[in-house]
């Protein structure tokens, strides 16, 4: 999503005085260049005249005026030297300028982490370094309460739980979806993980309620055909 970002009076005034400071400086820079032209041509002038005047007048005057090409001379590279200088100055604060705005906002910034940690915890589980994964997964859980991954995160680790053994702490993480994240992606699975669960542990009314739910509530579920399964063995 592209991001469009007031530059504030600060940011105009980077973008568009540069632009009236080196115009400035540009246009001195023409100008000493043709007083130095004009300059040119009364020495010019003066040596096709020298027969007419006296030789000290004449030395005098040329003399006068070189000198005066020379420090126009000088100017001009003075200015040309700023005038980088200041380009380089405009060209590092532009950057900057660019940089800061292009910066993620705190809450871009926060969803960033918040991918990058899931992804960590994910990449452990289907390494199947199972004790990473849940050390992981629970500091995701921590740290990032409600984020953007939160239940599906809870549905992993309830899933690390199982092939742990954990079978009351895995209840814990697919309960907790069932009752506080109605609109998870993993609403269904979690329901549906409750129901086998229920099974093993012998309560079939209450498997069956869960099993009906997933009919009921989830119709375009991929779980809906062991659903009915399930409650087929069960009734």
């Amino acid at each position: 999503m592209t991001k469009v970002r007031k530059l504030g009076i600060c940011g105009v005034l980077l973008v568009f005085a540069p632009g009236l400071v080196f115009a400035n400086l540009n246009a001195d820079v023409a100008n000493l260049k043709l007083e130095t032209t004009k300059l040119s041509n009364q020495v010019q002038y003066l040596i096709n005249q020298q027969n007419k005047v006296s030789n000290q007048d004449f030395r005098q005057q040329l003399n006068d005026l070189r000198g005066q090409i020379e420090l126009n001379s000088y100017k001009i590279n003075q200015l040309n030297v700023l005038i980088d200088s200041k380009l380089a100055t405009f060209e590092k604060e532009l950057n900057a300028l660019k940089k800061e705005i292009n910066k993620p906002s705190p809450k871009e910034l926060r969803l960033e982490n918040d991918n990058a940690a899931f992804d960590k915890a994910s990449k452990a589980l289907l390494a199947k370094k199972y004790k990473d994964a849940e050390g992981l997964f629970k500091q995701y859980l921590k740290d990032y309460y409600n984020g953007e991954h939160y239940s599906e995160s809870l549905y992993l680790l309830g899933q690390i739980y199982l092939i742990n053994g954990d079978i009351d702490f895995a209840y814990q993480q697919f309960k907790t979806i069932v009752t506080r994240y109605p609109k998870s992606i993993k609403i269904a699975d979690a329901t549906y993980a409750l129901a086998l669960l229920e099974i093993s542990k012998g309560n079939s009314k209450i498997a069956k309620k869960y099993l009906d739910e997933i009919i009921a509530k989830y119709p375009h579920s991929d779980l809906i055909a062991k659903a009915q399964e399930q409650l087929k063995e069960i009734r």
